[in-house]
């Protein structure tokens, strides 16, 4: 028989408190990302235009939830509730995978930074919650407006927890091949203007410094200049055209303050007395980056076209046109401006 002493209890004693200890620590909850049921998307109506990359930032409120989260779009449907899997569709599309500069000397150095990959054409990043429609969707894939589009849901996750945000809507507007664009987006009827009591068909118009009629001697004006883009073929080309008041070509050699090597990041510029002709890659500008090519924001490229004269009593003067401009849709590209009552004077008096 074993006599227990309370020498040998005390061992025991001790082993209890650090046993019941070990046990409670494996009941205790793993660290976990708190999900605020406050975070929210501040907006839930996407109304891209078709035909362009469009990115949604800074659209999801976390409300001081933790991170990492996942995004996903469920239960896409039209507008009458009906399944579509149309926005969803994947399709090849470039990818940017070296920054651009606009520094490139050649539309192959241009192109060698961007690769084809296959994304769905509307696209929630799965981390930060930011929507894209990629370029590639267009007006046969997706339906556009007065058409009410599409409903989808997203669900937000994380290790704490998570949310469904229901009903969130897509409504794309109708492709726009560039910017400015004179027809109506969801019509597509070409918009009006008014000329003093005259209401007529409105065109895109070049900006004039000091442009003078040669008929008239006086300024012509912005709203009897037009810009015409017109799609002449397949490849990756833009040239530049004018046009006097009777349609007739005007030799862009004329416009002699032109700084035609630097007027865009265009490569070989093929100059005629037609038009002057450069190979480019598309869209026009890449991205939105400040460059010698772009506006001051860098959303639009910016060409200025300059020529001089010496005018009355021997002073020199000098003429600008300039304008700002988006080029969407691939292609052989000419952008016409065209003098529709008064022909510039280029010559001397």
């Amino acid at each position: 028989m074993i006599k227990i002493t309370r020498y040998h209890l005390l061992p025991l004693a001790l082993a209890l408190p650090l046993l019941w200890v070990g046990g409670c620590k494996k009941m205790l909850p793993t660290d976990v990302d708190p999900f605020s049921p406050k975070a929210t998307y501040t907006t839930t109506t996407f109304m891209p235009i078709l035909g362009r990359t469009t990115v949604f930032t800074g659209i999801f409120n976390p409300d001081n939830s933790g991170l990492p989260f996942n995004f996903k779009i469920v239960n896409v449907r039209t507008a009458d509730g009906h399944p579509s899997d149309a926005p969803t569709k994947k399709m090849p599309v470039l990818v940017w995978k070296k920054g651009y500069t606009g520094q490139e000397k050649t539309v192959a150095e241009i192109e060698a930074k961007r690769e084809m990959e296959e994304h769905p054409l509307w696209e929630v990043r799965p981390k930060s919650g930011e929507f894209i429609l990629w370029q590639m969707a267009d007006s046969l894939l997706l339906k556009q407006q007065p058409d009410s589009g599409y409903l989808f849901d997203v669900e937000v996750r994380n290790s704490g927890g998570g949310k469904d945000f229901k009903n969130l809507r897509l409504m794309p507007y109708r492709m726009q091949a560039y910017s400015p664009y004179e027809f109506d987006q969801v019509t597509g009827i070409q918009k009006t203007e008014t000329d003093g009591n005259i209401t007529q068909l409105f065109y895109n118009h070049p900006g004039l410094s000091n442009v003078i009629s040669a008929a008239t001697e006086k300024g012509i004006r912005p709203i009897d200049t037009r810009v015409y883009f017109h799609k002449v073929g397949d490849g990756n080309t833009l040239s530049f055209k004018f046009l006097d008041k009777d349609s007739a070509v005007i030799d862009p050699a004329k416009f002699n303050l032109t700084k035609w090597d630097e007027l865009l990041h265009g490569f070989n510029k093929k100059q005629t007395p037609e038009k002057v002709t450069y190979d480019v890659a598309f869209p026009i500008p890449l991205v939105k980056l400040i460059t010698k090519y772009t506006t001051g924001d860098g959303a639009s490229a910016q060409v200025v076209f300059g020529y001089n004269r010496i005018g009355y009593g021997g002073i020199r003067q000098d003429a600008y046109i300039s304008y700002a401009f988006n080029l969407y849709q691939k292609g052989d590209w000419e952008m016409v401006i065209h003098f529709t009552k008064d022909n510039p004077k280029f010559e001397n008096d």
